[in-house]
């Protein structure tokens, strides 16, 4: 969602000295068995196209969510949305399963979940003006896929500084980035979770001097 950016960018506007770019979205996509997760910065939030595949993406994910509570309440497992989702978060199959231990229950309700393809969300951000970024490599867990993703579709660049990647990691990603003109980017994947790292700004540190791919924004 690009949901709150406006509020934002006017909030940012009272503030001085560091810059702040708060036009990006993260876009969750499926190969095969593997998640993967693409980043778009500086993109036209007006967007429609944009906008609409998000929107149509967002209502499969409750859709989705209702088939799983429906499969599950017909085997006489009773969940509620709210047991699911109580901080109104999106909602994936997680929260129903946190939802049903809570109970005592144990019940099998899959649903597949629509996903865009990778090629799909780079076309679409590109489409709205935007520089799109293969998030959290270390998180697919398998380098061939990254070295083919990489090489097939037009990324703009990779997260190379994330939580997930050691230092050894981050040396392969950098290379990565080398070999196929990729800018560098750097994340802390802050989400405010307590019990997931980091559990607060700033305890994971992204230096400037180390992506380029700030730069590239504010040109």
């Amino acid at each position: 969602s690009v949901n709150g950016i406006e509020e934002a960018l006017n909030a940012a506007a009272d503030v001085t000295g560091a810059p702040v770019i708060a036009k990006g979205v993260e876009l969750g996509t499926q190969v095969g068995e593997s998640s993967v997760h693409i980043l778009g910065y500086n993109i036209d939030i007006h967007n429609k196209d944009l906008l609409d595949k998000i929107e149509e993406m967002r209502h499969a994910r409750e859709k989705r969510l209702h088939r799983m509570l429906d499969k599950i309440g017909a085997l006489g497992y009773h969940i509620t949305v709210e047991q699911c989702d109580p901080k109104n978060r999106a909602v994936g199959r997680p929260h129903v399963a946190k939802a049903l231990v809570k109970e005592g229950y144990f019940s099998p309700g899959y649903e597949p979940q629509p996903k865009l393809s990778p090629e799909e969300s780079v076309e679409l951000l590109h489409g709205a003006g935007g520089l799109a970024v293969l998030a959290h490599p270390a998180e697919i867990e398998n380098l061939p896929l990254v070295n083919t993703l990489l090489s097939t579709i037009p990324f703009d660049g990779i997260e190379v500084y994330h939580p997930s990647a050691d230092e050894k990691m981050k040396q392969c990603f950098l290379q990565m980035a080398e070999k196929y003109k990729l800018l560098v980017s750097g994340g802390s994947d802050f989400h405010g979770v307590e019990g997931r790292f980091p559990e607060q700004l700033g305890i994971f540190k992204v230096y400037a001097e180390k992506v380029n791919i700030i730069q590239k924004m504010l040109k």
